[in-house]
């Protein structure tokens, strides 16, 4: 990184505002935060969030920031202040210079959807690892809602696209350790609050879209969602795009933006498709899926240690992206077969005959295309479904998971997950009308997870099937603002089957 004075933030930001003088000297600017606790001298503090509290950028300037960027000029402080009209631009503005837009040596995959974001991702990643490893080289950088990796620190996720500065500092470190590739989930508010602001993607991949995420907090309605997705495709160069995806119009006149567009799709028995990579043919293995692909005119064998057709459309989407980054296919069978993602589609079994799945699902389109297949692959089971939902985000779930599961499971377990500051049992409550609405099946509210998933598990039946979805391998609760730690689904359910 090159060293920037505070008269290079000045210039590209915006002017000193107030009465507060600019500094007699023109200090080196040692970095750029929004967090006071990571405040040393030399720094720049940026006042951030709708409820900012002035006794943060008071503590900053108590620790040695020699300026602070916001949209309120603040006086009192004896620092200059640079006021800008969007904070969000002006952090990815500050960044870019303190990082001199570093991840330019780095190729970027960005991955957007409404399900199988994180799975597509970890495919990319285990398929360019394989062939870095070939060469003698380093692995890739991936972040994603489940792990960030960046060649420095390897560590779990606790929010699917970091913020803005946070991005920059896992790209320089992407950077300095050689990593070549970053491979990222890119969420509908990484994109809409412009947390990848100042990104250029070599490949843009659009998984899917389904209304979710319509909250006050997130987006006011369905048409903010897609137009935050979409945004992806403006800073792509390549536009990988599902054709099965819901408004494929639309998604298709945003790709067109990019210089190339590539297409995928699974096709199922007797269905005709046209795309660049077609996948058919799957076969269910005991260790998990086989399929045939059509790429670009080559038809070739994979293999996914994974189980759901939803799965292999994730891996039809990584097969697109590599093949548009031109790594050979032994290493993307190598990649594929290698992947295995903590707390997605995880298949456990007693010994009395009751299958356990772990799995993240917890929006419409995945516990639909999750239920689907359960019920082609279990026909006979009775289906248990153990899940919670947020309340404070994504509202709408509660309407379409309560209709789900009245209308797919034959015993439902309402519990926890992520509640913030509203009551577990109050939201259980009114996920359960929608269940009693739409199938009038048996719910149990247990608000403590652990303890639900294991009375799904003792009173299903030998042949039953219980789905544990919603929280996968986090090991985190999000209460009252506080993330808590806990024990995963995966956790519980490995101690239920260890001491069977």
């Amino acid at each position: 990184m090159t060293a920037h004075r505070l008269s290079e933030y000045i210039s590209a930001l915006g002017p000193i505002v107030g009465s507060a003088p600019v500094l007699e000297e023109d200090p080196v600017i040692t970095q750029v935060t929004y967090d006071s606790r990571e405040v040393f001298p030399g720094s720049v503090f940026i006042c951030k969030g709708a409820h900012f509290d002035p006794a943060y950028l008071h503590q900053a300037v108590g620790r040695g920031a020699v300026a602070y960027i916001s949209e309120t000029i603040y006086p009192e402080v004896d620092v200059p202040g640079i006021v800008v009209t969007d904070i969000r631009d002006a952090i990815a503005d500050a960044g870019t210079l303190f990082y001199d837009e570093e991840w330019d040596h780095l190729t970027l995959i960005g991955v957007t959807g409404t399900k199988g974001k994180s799975t597509t991702t970890s495919y990319i990643h285990a398929i360019l690892s394989a062939w870095a490893a070939s060469m003698g080289k380093p692995r890739p950088g991936i972040l994603t809602s489940i792990r960030q990796e960046d060649g420095v620190s390897d560590q779990e996720a606790t929010r699917t696209t970091p913020e803005t500065l946070d991005l920059y500092r896992h790209l320089h470190n992407a950077v300095i350790s050689d990593c070549g590739y970053m491979c990222l989930e890119v969420s509908s508010q990484g994109l809409k609050y412009k947390r990848v602001a100042n990104l250029t993607f070599e490949v843009g991949c659009f998984l899917n879209v389904s209304e979710d995420h319509i909250s006050p907090q997130e987006h006011p309605d369905y048409e903010d969602y897609l137009t935050s997705k979409l945004r992806l495709f403006s800073q792509s160069r390549i536009a990988v795009v599902n054709m099965g995806t819901q408004d494929l119009v639309r998604v298709m006149e945003a790709a067109s933006g990019c210089e190339k567009v590539v297409t995928f799709a699974l096709r199922g028995p007797g269905e005709e498709v046209e795309a660049d990579v077609t996948g058919y043919g799957i076969q269910t293995t005991m260790a998990g899926q086989e399929f045939t692909a059509t790429v670009f005119g080559e038809v070739h064998d994979f293999a996914i240690c994974m189980q759901g057709s939803f799965n292999v459309a994730n891996a039809l989407a990584a097969i697109t992206v590599c093949w548009c980054l031109g790594v050979p296919v032994q290493y993307i069978r190598e990649g594929l077969l290698a992947t295995h993602v903590p707390g997605r589609m995880e298949v456990f079994r007693l010994e009395r005959g009751t299958t356990i799945i772990v799995d993240y699902a917890h929006q419409k389109l995945s516990i639909q295309a999750l239920m689907d297949w359960a019920k082609r692959q279990y026909p006979s089971s009775p289906i248990s479904m153990v899940f919670g939902l947020g309340g404070e985000k994504a509202l709408n779930r509660w309407e379409e998971f309560g209709k789900l599961a009245g209308e797919n499971a034959d015993e439902i377990y309402l519990t926890e997950d992520d509640p913030g500051a509203v009551p577990v049992e109050e939201i259980c409550r009114q996920v359960d009308q929608f269940v009693q609405a739409s199938g009038h099946k048996p719910s149990h509210i247990i608000p403590n997870r652990p303890a639900a998933v294991a009375q799904a598990v003792r009173e299903a039946p030998d042949n039953g099937l219980v789905l544990v979805l919603g929280k996968g391998s986090e090991r985190w609760q999000s209460r009252g603002g506080v993330a808590v730690t806990v024990p995963s689904d995966l956790d519980t359910v490995r101690g239920l089957v260890e001491n069977q």
